[in-house]
């Protein structure tokens, strides 16, 4: 049975900003195990980007950001991860990995708040 990892917190790849966006790629691209999907968010401020594409096997997915300023970072990361849950209801997908990097949005997590995904 595949695993499925929802990485959020990084800008997303291919790496172009820095650290974070670094241990994805590499993560991604040096990858052993083909029983894991990566599903990664990428933060994107241009509407026209295409919703989705590959890079390194990992299903990346575009997560538009509008300029809202330093807020962006927040805003960004609870709709990466709200879109990483509606598409583990959406495809039914059972215990499901959320990879959270950096700790921008834990102020806002509840515990148990994403008990229903799996």
């Amino acid at each position: 049975m595949k695993k499925h990892v929802f990485i959020v917190g990084s800008k997303g790849i291919p790496a172009n900003y820095g650290g974070y966006e670094t241990f994805v790629e590499y993560l991604t691209k040096d990858q052993r195990d083909q029983n894991i999907q990566y599903h990664v968010a990428c933060k994107v401020t241009d509407k026209s980007q295409p919703s989705s594409f590959f890079y390194n096997g990992a299903d990346c997915f575009n997560v538009y950001v509008p300029n809202i300023g330093p807020a962006q970072a927040i805003y960004y990361d609870i709709a990466a991860l709200n879109q990483s849950i509606k598409y583990v209801q959406d495809n039914n997908i059972k215990n499901p990995i959320f990879y959270i990097l950096a700790c921008r949005i834990g102020p806002f997590m509840k515990i148990g708040s994403v008990k229903n995904c799996s």
